[in-house]
C-alpha cells in the first residue's frame, strides 16, 4: 500500500492531517479487512519522508506489532526477496507500506504479471491497497479500495 496523504510544502516529510486521520482509520480498517497481520514494513525514514512509518504506527500501536522500517525506499527489490525467501512470511499476513513511485517496482519483484498492478503508480491515489496472495508460489493480486 502507498502511504497515507502528505501536505503540500514538498519538503514537508510528515503526513498532512487528512494523512493522519487515514492512518487512524487503517489502525482498524486493515484488521477488520483483511485480517491481524503478523508483520508489518514501512520503507526507511528519510530526510525527505517519514510518511509510511506515520501511516503504519497507528496500526502497529493497535495491534502490538513493531514496525520494521530497516529497508530504504530504494530498497524495494531488497525487501521483496526478503518476504519471498523467509519462510517466517510463509502463510502470515504481512502489511507493507511505500512510496507511490516504487510499488510498481516491488509488484514486479515479488514476481506479478506485468498489467496486473497499477503502474506507473497515479500521484493521487492515497486509498488503494493491493492485496497480493501466493498459491502453490504462484502470485495473485486484489485491489481494495478504503471507503474513507
Amino acid at each position: 500500500m502507498r502511504h497515507a496523504e502528505k501536505t503540500g510544502d514538498p519538503e514537508d516529510p510528515h503526513l498532512s492531517p487528512t494523512g493522519q486521520q487515514r492512518a487512524q482509520h487503517l489502525a482498524t480498517y486493515i484488521p477488520q479487512r483483511l485480517g491481524a497481520p503478523t508483520y508489518l514494513f514501512a520503507a526507511a525514514r528519510s530526510k525527505h519522508s517519514n510518511r509510511p512509518i506515520e501511516t503504519l504506527a497507528p496500526l502497529s500501536a493497535a495491534i502490538n506489532i513493531p514496525l520494521d522500517e530497516s529497508f530504504a525506499d530504494q530498497d524495494y527489490g531488497a525487501l521483496a526477496d526478503h518476504l519471498l525467501n523467509e519462510g517466517r512470511y510463509q502463510g502470515l499476513l504481512t502489511v507493507v507500506c511505500w512510496h507511490h513511485g516504487n510499488i510498481p517496482s516491488m509488484m514486479d519483484a515479488l514476481g506479478l504479471p506485468d498489467s496486473s498492478y497499477p503502474d506507473p503508480w497515479d500521484r493521487a491515489i492515497f486509498n488503494l491497497i493491493l492485496e497480493v496472495t501466493f498459491a502453490n508460489g504462484q502470485p495473485s493480486i486484489q485491489e481494495v479500495t478504503e471507503p474513507f
